[in-house]
């Protein structure tokens, strides 16, 4: 989307064609399904949600939801809801080697 703006010099015309377009370029704020009152803050709001969908390990930035086929210089990990090939591995840690195993 481009940046709009209307000119001191321009007609009314132009300035209710601009204010409009970017009326349909943002949306309807009646639509939103968030419990935010503004597109900022809907965006906002998803946000805090969720996060921003970015996994960072070392160098390399992953978006959420692919897959990590490799990871090297790993010294702590700490998560209740970690799994190995659906196997939890946070509640049972001597499940890990066996699940990378049958991998």
């Amino acid at each position: 989307m481009a940046i709009r703006s209307v000119a001191t010099t321009d007609t009314l015309e132009t300035f209710r064609t601009t204010f409009n377009g970017l009326g349909t370029e943002v949306g309807d704020v009646s639509t939103l399904t968030t419990t935010a009152t503004n597109i900022s803050g809907a965006i906002n709001e998803i946000d805090s949600a969720v996060g921003t969908g970015i996994i960072t390990l070392g160098s390399t930035d992953m978006a959420l939801g692919a897959t990590i086929t490799t990871i090297s210089g790993l010294t702590s990990l700490d998560s209740a809801a970690l799994t190995v090939n659906s196997v939890n591995v946070a509640t049972q840690p001597f499940a890990i080697a066996q699940a990378i195993a049958l991998g």
